[in-house]
This record gives structure tokens, C-alpha cells and sequence, in this order.
């Protein structure tokens, strides 16, 4: 044993002396690396782009010189050699590798964990979690190459000649680029363009491999058995291996085969969490467009330029052929909850579903076999956040197109194979020190509010969860993900790995931001779903059929349909510096001695919802209604969402428009800022009036705020807009008096306010909605001063409940609507009893079976019902 550490000992001696310039410089480059790496570029330069440029290329400075000093050590007894140290001396084959692995330990790895440690040593980690952080791979992949590197450097005597042969091997990489190649890999079964994206994994592993045995065969064939050309051949072969793995032939690695195994790996025998996901469309009908965009109109040719289809993909579909995209969601029903020191309160963290492989088959009787429709991968955003509604888009050819619009049998199946995600959500106080997180190792927060963010680093070694999310706590709008697809990369094959993982958070001043939700998403399940509609653009070929010719006339008639006809006059009022919001005023018709009733529309709404009303009240009344800051027209600052705040605005809209004494009246949300202006200034009011509105929202259970979202997420949603019920207020109308039974709709106006016609979507930003829900306080009722009315809707029996699209005769949707009562009775008895008992000066009025939107459902009660209010006043 003495003797084989002599020997190994005497080589790596004779190497750090052959080689000392070379170390000495590849040192500096391994400690400067995370010195470099760790500097904050802003802070000291500003701009600093040159440095940012620096600390993302500087690794690859570090990893090129390692590779060259392993290639120089290897090389100094190169087995061609008949005077170096191996061959005059009797050595063993296995202590020169030992004695050369052994100088890539000293001159390698020590001086790049070495400067490593110090580093992370100094960023607050102890001393054993920086000294394995340290030692940790930093990028995974770049292992990959070193062992077709080691082999390489084997076979060869120089650096010349290691140069010429990877030169070679890159040529071979290249070849799938040559057009002239590609028939050929074709026969081979290689498809170009077949990226497993979040499965790369499956292809790394045998190329990690294919790259030992190649080292391993040519160290035993050339220096132990003497046999260069049998070793240059276990190259090539393994060259070779590595190809055909890195562009896998379809019969050795596709889709179906990559998935299969991550269902094997991932998936339990229990399958009840494939019954809580569920997929729906966003529209009745998918919007469709015919390639020649002529024919389409202007809609079509947008649909055309975000589908971005390839000149050669349109000229093989042919002239006439066409293209569509399904918009689909999934619901979210599955949720994780974490108790808040922040708010008190439990907060819901939704699982999350990513998309791994989508695709559509069209079938008829016309049709010799089923079609498998080709989709556009230039449309997709591969940066693009992992989100719950996707759209993709089909290219149906058109002699396809031909057969199937003749016959009335057409079915689309659009299939999904879904990775489900599994939440693991953290606290994170952003203090600036660092805190240990379960799955996501040691994370720090620091806010800047200058530049109004927040910058979140964690550091994690060994297996790594799939997604990092970071999102102010109670605003999900304000998420940022770590990566726009997902890691399934197996925690075995991770161990020695390490990922440092930076997040910035925007608009800290939208809420409290003192600490934040940190999420680590890991796969709990792959899902395969299946969509299946009867007609290639939707469920009804009658109501979907395909796109005909819009001409600009049409389309302006479609739009001149819609109209906000109420007689208001529009303003816009400044609320503080760099803030206006909206007001509507209809004082033109009453005397200006009547009363002032001043309106606030719910969460979500606008001053528009009381088109109708307003103009009911505005012959004995002045009436004026305000849009609150976050929606509709009125502005949107990056803070001042709180009840407060928003109380604030209020009272500046009736001093500058001068206003004294009015009847605040609210609508659902606007609940609150009644609650605090009538306890907070009762003498700016001469009443309130509160319309579905008196609730404390923020003392709710946690218990029962559980079971409501349990509940309501087993009820089916409600169904999709067709096209032609978009078209008009009327048509419209039409779709909710089949949805849900009544014609009770928001005024028009508050549609065009609120709702993309084209498209359906809500114009409100979640973003600001939520804030406002994170600014909620509990209302005190006893210290309001003035007299106050109470409307609330209060529904007669489970019945009430029961909308006109769910199944019956469903037990479970009976079970589900008789507990939401249960809970909305016993919740607005309550609230109701508090309204009555706790204000001083308080009259309550309970309208069965009455919407929500209670002013729209039962207006002339709720007219009534001000006018005696007010008679009293």
C-alpha cells in the first residue's frame, strides 16, 4: 500500500511542477469565479450591464480552464509516449488514474470549493451548510461533456490534436442542421424539433453513460491492452451512443414513451387526484380563420399572426385551409393552506397543473382514418409563466377541411398530458437575513423601495423541486415563477447538484410586503385529459361553423349595437398626485336643493352598474357615482389599496366637486368604506345605505372560508358565451336568461366598462382587486353616527342556489348547494343581527330570494326603500 501511495504521490508532484503556471492561473479564475459572482451590480455601478454580462459568462471562463487542466495532466503521459513516467517505470495502470484524479481534486475542486466556502461563509450560511453548498455541482448539465472531454484527451497526444478531434465530434453533432442529412435521419426514425423539455433528464442519463464507458473503454484499450485503433473505435461508438441519444429516433425515445416513464416513476396506485382536475374551455366556439386572411377579415388575420405558422406548414395545408385556437382552463380545486403571521389568517395556495404535451385529433365519416392535427410551436411562448388557461393553435389541412365540413359527424379531441403540482408554501419575512425553508433550502428577501421590488435568493443543494414561485401574500397576480416549464429531474440524480434560484418581486407598496409567500411546487401526479366536442370548432355545428367573410361595415354595425346610453356626464376627479378616478354625474334633472346620493359600485365593478338606477333616482336626487382607483377607468397606482386609502378618495371627490352631507350608498365591497367613513367621519354624511353590503369580511373562520372554497369548487362552472349572444346587449341577455334562468344583467354600459366583447375577458386586473381584498377591515359599527340602511338579499331555501346548468339529479350538487346555504342562512343571520344590534341608529331590510346585485334583481323595493330612508332623514 506504501509503495502504490509512494508512486502516486511522486507523479502528482511531478505534474504541479510540470504544469505550475497553468494552476496558478486556473486558481485565481476558480476564486475570482464566486467573488465575482456574489457582487451586486447595481449597487456598484449602476446600470452595470458590462458587469452582469461578466457574472453570467465568468463560470464558463472557470469551467474552460478546469477542462484545460485536465486535458494538460492527462496528457503528460500520453500512451503514445516511450519515456514518460508509466512506461520507464513499472506503475500500475491504476495508480497513474489515481494519481491524475488525484491532482484534478487538488488543483480543481479544492480551490473552487475553497473560494466557494469563503463566500458563502460570509453570506450568513453556517459553516457545514456552506462547506456543502460549496462543494456542490453548480450546473448540472456541464458534467454532462467532462467524461466525452476525459476520453478525448485520452486518445490523444496534444492539445492540437485534442482540439481537431472534438472539432470532429462537433461536426458529427452538426450534421442534423445539413439539409442534405435530414432524409436520411428521417429513415432512421430522428424527428428535428422533438425537445421533452421538462424530461431531458431521460436523455442526460445515458449520455452521462455513454460518456463513462467511453472513458473507461479507452483508458483500458489503449493503456492497458496497447490497442489504439480498438480504442478509437470505443470512441467512436460512444460518440455514436451519445448521438443517436441526443437526437433520439422515434422508436427508441418519444412522447408516449418519456411520459409513460414519468408515470411509472411518479404516479400512485390511487388515481382520486385525477378526479380533481378538471379541464373546460373558455369559449363555445374556438375562433377560426381561414389562411387566405382576405377572407377572413381582420380578426382572422390576427388569429393568423399569433399562430405564426411556417410558410412551408401553410403551403403543404394548401389554399383554403385553416387554422383555430382552443383556449382551455383548468379549474382549480385543489388547495393547500398555510396560517399567516402577517394577516392572521390561513392563506389558500392552489395547486398547479403544467402542460406537458397537447394534441388534437379530428375524426368523421367523411374521413378514411382519423387526422391528427398539427400544432403551431412558433406560437407558444416558451418564457411565458406556467398559467392555468393555455391556448394552442391547429392547422386543418384543406382537402381535410373539405371532408369534414360535408358531413355532420365531425368530432375534435384535444388531448392533454398534465404534470399536477403539489405546493409546499413558506412565510418569508423580508428582513433581509436568510431562513431555512423546507424544499426550498435558504432564502432571503430584501425590499428596495426605490425601485419598488423586492429581490428574493435561495440556495438549495441536492434535489430540487420542480417550480419556485414567489408572490406578495393574499395578490397571486404579483407571482414569478423560477422557470417557464418545470424540473423532473429525479431527486437521486440532483444530489450532488446545487441551484441558486433569484426572484424579483414587483409593486411591494400594493399591500403590506413585510413578508411574502414563498411556494416550492413538486409533481404529485402525471394526468392525462381528453376534451371531446361534437364539431371540429365547438360542441354545436350550428352555432360554430365556419368563418365567414366580415367586412369593416359588419363589424362596425356589431359594434354600434352596443351603446352606453345612460344621461351621465363622465369626469375624472384627482384623488392625491398622479391619480384621478372616475366619476359620473346626473345631476341635471332634480332640483339642486334635493338630497345627494353619492354611489359606489362592488369589487370588480364600476360607477356604470347604476346606469340604470342613477337615472331612476336622478328626478328627485343628485346623484353622482364614483369608480374606485384599481378598475375600470379610474387609475391604477402601484400603492394606496387599503380601506383607508380608498376612504380617502372618496372624501376628495366630494370636496372638489363640493358636495356636503350626501347619502353614501354601497354596493357589496363598497361595504367597507361606508363601515369606515361613517365611524371615521360621520359628520361629512347625512346616511348610508348599505346594498348587500354590511358584512365583516375580515373576521371570517378560517374553518369556513375552507369549506366555501370546498364546496364551491365541486359546482360546475358556468357555461361558455356562443358568439352570436356577444354580438348585442340583447343577445346577451338572451345567454343569461339560458344560463341562469332570469334576465338579470348589468347595465350596459358597466359591460363595456368591465368585458372584452371580442373575447369575453374580464378588463379588471386581478391585481388591483386583491389588494383592495388585503386592505379589508373589520367594521365598527358602534362608533357610526349617522342613520343607517341595511338591504340585504337573503335567499328562501336551498333552491335559490340551484342554477340552471347543474345536473339535478346529482346527489352530490344537491348535498353541495344544502351545506352553501346552511352556511349563507346561519352567516347572513349573523351579520344581520350584528347590523341591527350594534348600530346605533339602524334600519334593516331583508329581500328574499334576491340577487346579489340586489338594486338590478329587485329595483323597485330598493328604490322604495332609499326614498323612505331618506324621507326620514
Amino acid at each position: 500500500m506504501k509503495q502504490h501511495i509512494n508512486m502516486i504521490t511522486a507523479m502528482v508532484k511531478k505534474d504541479l511542477f510540470g504544469l505550475l503556471p497553468l494552476i496558478l492561473l486556473a486558481a485565481a479564475v476558480f476564486v475570482l469565479q464566486p467573488v465575482i459572482a456574489s457582487l451586486d451590480a447595481i449597487a456598484l455601478s449602476g446600470e452595470a450591464e458590462f458587469l452582469v454580462a461578466v457574472q453570467t459568462n465568468f463560470y464558463w471562463v472557470g469551467y474552460f480552464m478546469a477542462c484545460l487542466l485536465m486535458v494538460s495532466v492527462l496528457q503528460q503521459d500520453p500512451a503514445s509516449s516511450l519515456n514518460h513516467d508509466w512506461l520507464v517505470r513499472p506503475v500500475p495502470r491504476v495508480d497513474w488514474m489515481l494519481a491524475k484524479l488525484l491532482f484534478m481534486l487538488l488543483t480543481i475542486v479544492v480551490p473552487i470549493v475553497l473560494g466557494r466556502f469563503v463566500i458563502f461563509h460570509t453570506q450568513d450560511h453556517g459553516v457545514l451548510h456552506a462547506l456543502a453548498l460549496a462543494a456542490a455541482v453548480e450546473k448540472l448539465p456541464a458534467v454532462l461533456v467532462v467524461p466525452l472531454l476525459f476520453a478525448a484527451s485520452l486518445l490523444t497526444s496534444s492539445l492540437r490534436r485534442t482540439i481537431v478531434l472534438l472539432m470532429l465530434v462537433l461536426f458529427v453533432f452538426l450534421l442534423p442542421a445539413w439539409s442534405v442529412t435530414r432524409p436520411l435521419l428521417a429513415l432512421l426514425g430522428i424527428e428535428l424539433g422533438t425537445e421533452f423539455d421538462s424530461m431531458m433528464w431521460l436523455q442526460a442519463v445515458p449520455v452521462l453513460l455513454a460518456g463513462l464507458s467511453g472513458v473507461l473503454a479507452v483508458f483500458w484499450l489503449l493503456y492497458v491492452r496497447r490497442q489504439e485503433r480498438a480504442a478509437t473505435l470505443a470512441f467512436a461508438i460512444s460518440v455514436g451512443l451519445i448521438f443517436f441519444t441526443v437526437y433520439p429516433p422515434m422508436w427508441l425515445l418519444n412522447w408516449d414513451r418519456a411520459i409513460a416513464i414519468h408515470r411509472h416513476l411518479i404516479n400512485a396506485p390511487d388515481d382520486q387526484l385525477e378526479q380533481s382536475v378538471v379541464l373546460e374551455p373558455v369559449q363555445a366556439c374556438f375562433p377560426a380563420a381561414f389562411v387566405d386572411t382576405q377572407a377572413s377579415g381582420e380578426s382572422g388575420s390576427n388569429l393568423l399572426m399569433n399562430a405564426g405558422w411556417y410558410p412551408s406548414q401553410l403551403s403543404d395545408a394548401g389554399a383554403g385551409a385553416l387554422t383555430f385556437a382552443s383556449t382551455v382552463r383548468v379549474r382549480e380545486r385543489l388547495t393547500e393552506w398555510l396560517p399567516s403571521a402577517l394577516t392572521g389568517r390561513d392563506m389558500g395556495v392552489n395547486w398547479r397543473v403544467d402542460r406537458i404535451r397537447t394534441q388534437a385529433i379530428l375524426s368523421a365519416d367523411t374521413l378514411a382514418e382519423d387526422v391528427v392535427l398539427p400544432r403551431s410551436t412558433t406560437a407558444e411562448n416558451r418564457f411565458a409563466p406556467i398559467s392555468s388557461v393555455d391556448t394552442d393553435y391547429w392547422l386543418v389541412p384543406a382537402d381535410v377541411l373539405a371532408r369534414v365540413s360535408a358531413s355532420d359527424t365531425s368530432r375534435l379531441s384535444i388531448s392533454y398530458d398534465l404534470a399536477l403540482l403539489a405546493p409546499q408554501p413558506h412565510e418569508l419575512k423580508v428582513d433581509g437575513m436568510r431562513h431555512s425553508l423546507p424544499g426550498l433550502g435558504s432564502c432571503r428577501a430584501i425590499a428596495d423601495y426605490n425601485a419598488n421590488t423586492i429581490d428574493i435568493d435561495c440556495i438549495k443543494r441536492g434535489a430540487q423541486p420542480a417550480l419556485i414561485s414567489a408572490e406578495l401574500i393574499g395578490v397571486e397576480a404579483t407571482r414569478v415563477d423560477s422557470y417557464s416549464r418545470i424540473n423532473q429531474t429525479p431527486g437521486w440524480l440532483e444530489s450532488i447538484a446545487r441551484r441558486q434560484t433569484r426572484l424579483t418581486l414587483a409593486m411591494p407598496l400594493l399591500v403590506d410586503s413585510s413578508s411574502i409567500l414563498m411556494t416550492a411546487y413538486n409533481v404529485e401526479r402525471i394526468l392525462h385529459k381528453t376534451l371531446t366536442f361534437n364539431g371540429m370548432l365547438g360542441d354545436q355545428s350550428s352555432r360554430c361553423g365556419l368563418p365567414q367573410p366580415t367586412d369593416q361595415a359588419t363589424l362596425s354595425l356589431q359594434q354600434s349595437s352596443w351603446r352606453d346610453s345612460s344621461p351621465h356626464e363622465t369626469r375624472s376627479v384627482a384623488v392625491e398626485q398622479g391619480v384621478h378616478v372616475e366619476v359620473l354625474d346626473w345631476r341635471n334633472g332634480a332640483p339642486s336643493d334635493a338630497p345627494t346620493l353619492f354611489l359606489l359600485p362592488g369589487l370588480g365593478a364600476t360607477a356604470h352598474s347604476f346606469d340604470e338606477l342613477a337615472v331612476k333616482l336622478s328626478d328627485r336626487y343628485n346623484v353622482v357615482a364614483m369608480t374606485r382607483r384599481g378598475t375600470g377607468a379610474s387609475g391604477k397606482p402601484e400603492g394606496g389599496y387599503d380601506t383607508a386609502r380608498l376612504s380617502q378618495d372618496v372624501l376628495q371627490v366630494l370636496e372638489s366637486l363640493g358636495i356636503e352631507s350626501p347619502v353614501l350608498v354601497g354596493h357589496s365591497i363598497a361595504g367597507e368604506e361606508l363601515s369606515y367613513l361613517g365611524a371615521n367621519h360621520p359628520h361629512r354624511f347625512s346616511g348610508l345605505v348599505y346594498l348587500d353590503a354590511a358584512f365583516d369580511r375580515a373576521s371570517d373562520r378560517d374553518s369556513d372560508r375552507r369549506r366555501y372554497r370546498e364546496l364551491n369548487a365541486r359546482l360546475p362552472s358556468q357555461p361558455p358565451l356562443y358568439p352570436d349572444e356577444s354580438v348585442s346587449y340583447e343577445a346577451l341577455r338572451q345567454y343569461v336568461q339560458r344560463t341562469q334562468g332570469t334576465g338579470i344583467l348589468p347595465p350596459e354600459g358597466e359591460i363595456l366598462a368591465s368585458y372584452d366583447l371580442a373575447t369575453g375577458a374580464n378588463r379588471h386586473q386581478e391585481l388591483y382587486l386583491d389588494a383592495i381584498m388585503m386592505g379589508l377591515q373589520s367594521p365598527d359599527y358602534a362608533r357610526i353616527a349617522v342613520p343607517v340602511l341595511g338591504i340585504y338579499a337573503v335567499p328562501s331555501g336551498p333552491s335559490a342556489s340551484l342554477e340552471t346548468w347543474y345536473n339535478k339529479d346529482d346527489p352530490l350538487v344537491q348535498e353541495t348547494i344544502d351545506e352553501l346555504f346552511q352556511m349563507d342562512s346561519q352567516r347572513k343571520a349573523q351579520e344581520m343581527q350584528r347590523f341591527d344590534t350594534e348600530i346605533p341608529d339602524s334600519t334593516l331590510l331583508a329581500i328574499e330570494d334576491a340577487d346579489h346585485w340586489i338594486f338590478l334583481s329587485h329595483e323597485q323595493q330598493v328604490l322604495e326603500a332609499i326614498d323612505a330612508f331618506i324621507r326620514r332623514l
